[in-house]
C-alpha cells in the first residue's frame, strides 16, 4: 500500500471508530443503571461494545472482568490502525505497550509491598501476556524485589529498576519508580517522533505531546505542593522533562509553596491562558481533561494520520476511564450526580 494510501486508510479507520464512541445519550443511560449488571447489558445492546461483550453473561461477569476486556479491546482497536503505518506505527505500538508495562511493573510493586503478590497473577488480562516486553508468569512467582528484578534482566527496564535494589531491608520508593519508568517511556516516545516522523506532522505530534505533557507537569506540581509540601528538588525531579515550560516557569513552579503559587506561576503564560477556559470540578482531573480535550480536538481538525491515530487511542482510553467509573459507582451505590461530575466528556 502506498504512503497515501496508507495515510487515508488510517485517517479514515480511526475516525469511522471515533464516530462510534458513546454519546450524551449513552452516559445519561448508563448512568440511570441500578446494577453493574444493567450497565453491561447496556453496553451489550446498544453500544459498539455489543461485539466484544456477545458472549459475556452480564448477570455473572466480574467486574474486574468487565474491566480487562474493554481494556483489551481498546489496545486492539489501536494495534488495527498501527498496521497501515507500517515501521512507524509499530514504534508508536511499542510506546502504548511500554505504558501498560509501566501500569503492570507498579500494580505488581504495590501487591509486593503489602505481601500480597500471589494476586498479581489473577489480575492480568491473558492478552497483554502476550503483547508485553516483560515475562508476567515470571514476575507472579516473585517475593522479593530481587526476584522480581532477575525476571527483567535485558528488559527495556532492567537499568531503571537496578536503580532501585533495595539493601538491608530499605523500603521500596514505588512513587520514584513509577516517575523514573514513565520518564523512560515518553524519553522514548520523543526520540521515535524525531526519528520516524518529518516535516509539519513531526511539528504537530511534539505539539500535542508537549501540550500534554504541559497539563501532566502542572498537576504533579500542584499535587506535591498542595498535598505533600515538597520542596524544589523534590519537585523538579518529579517533573517530565519535557512541554513548553520555560527555566523560569519551571524554577517558579519547584519553588512554589502552595497550590495557589502553581496557579500563580503559570497564569503568564500561554498554557495558563488556556487553562483559564478548561471546565473542570477537581484541580485533579485537569491533566485528564486538558488531554482529551486536546486529543478530541485533532480527531476534529487535523489531517496527519499519525496525530490522528494517537488522539484515537486517547479520546477512547478517556471513554474506558468513564466506564469504570460508572461500573465502580454504580457498584457502591454513588449518586449518578456525583458520578457525572467526575466522567469526562
Amino acid at each position: 500500500m502506498s504512503s497515501s494510501k496508507s495515510a487515508n486508510a488510517v485517517l479514515a479507520k480511526a475516525r469511522a471508530k471515533f464516530g462510534k464512541r458513546l454519546t450524551e445519550k449513552d452516559y445519561a443511560s448508563l448512568l440511570s443503571c441500578g446494577s453493574v449488571a444493567e450497565v453491561v447489558a447496556y453496553l451489550k445492546n446498544n453500544t459498539y461494545y455489543s461485539e466484544v461483550l456477545k458472549k459475556i453473561n452480564e448477570r455473572e461477569v466480574h467486574r474486574g472482568r468487565l474491566e480487562q476486556i474493554l481494556k483489551q479491546k481498546l489496545f486492539e482497536d489501536f494495534s488495527s490502525l498501527c498496521i497501515y503505518v507500517k515501521g512507524t506505527g509499530e514504534y508508536f505500538a511499542q510506546f502504548m505497550t511500554q505504558k501498560n508495562d509501566i501500569e503492570h511493573i507498579v500494580h505488581f510493586l504495590t501487591l509486593l509491598s503489602s505481601n500480597s503478590s500471589d494476586e498479581f497473577i489473577f489480575s492480568m488480562p491473558s492478552y497483554f501476556m502476550t503483547h508485553s516486553q516483560i515475562n508476567i508468569y515470571s514476575i507472579s512467582k516473585a517475593r522479593t524485589y530481587d526476584q522480581f528484578f532477575d525476571c527483567f534482566i535485558g528488559t527495556p527496564y532492567d537499568s531503571v529498576l537496578a536503580e532501585f535494589r533495595p539493601h538491608n531491608n530499605e523500603h521500596v520508593n514505588i512513587a520514584e519508580i513509577e516517575n523514573k519508568l514513565y520518564k523512560f517511556c515518553y524519553k522514548n516516545l520523543y526520540n521515535s517522533i524525531s526519528k520516524y516522523s518529518s516535516g509539519k506532522e513531526r511539528e504537530a505530534l511534539f505539539n500535542m505531546f508537549d501540550s500534554i505533557m504541559d497539563y501532566m507537569n502542572f498537576v504533579r506540581v500542584y499535587r506535591l505542593k498542595q498535598y505533600y509540601h515538597a520542596g524544589a528538588d523534590t519537585t523538579r525531579r518529579f517533573m517530565f522533562p519535557f512541554g513548553t515550560f520555560d527555566s523560569k516557569t519551571v524554577d517558579k513552579l519547584c519553588e512554589a509553596d502552595s497550590g495557589k503559587a502553581v496557579f500563580d506561576a503559570v497564569k503568564s503564560t500561554k498554557f495558563g491562558k488556556s487553562l483559564e477556559k478548561l471546565e473542570y470540578v477537581y484541580t485533579g482531573e485537569i491533566d485528564n481533561i486538558g488531554l482529551y480535550k486536546t486529543t478530541l480536538k485533532n480527531m476534529y481538525f487535523s489531517t496527519y494520520p499519525l496525530v490522528v491515530m494517537l488522539s484515537y487511542v486517547f479520546v477512547m482510553q478517556t471513554e474506558y476511564n468513564n466506564i469504570v467509573s460508572i461500573i465502580e459507582g454504580v457498584r457502591y451505590n454513588v449518586d449518578s450526580s456525583k458520578i457525572k461530575s467526575i466522567i469526562i466528556t
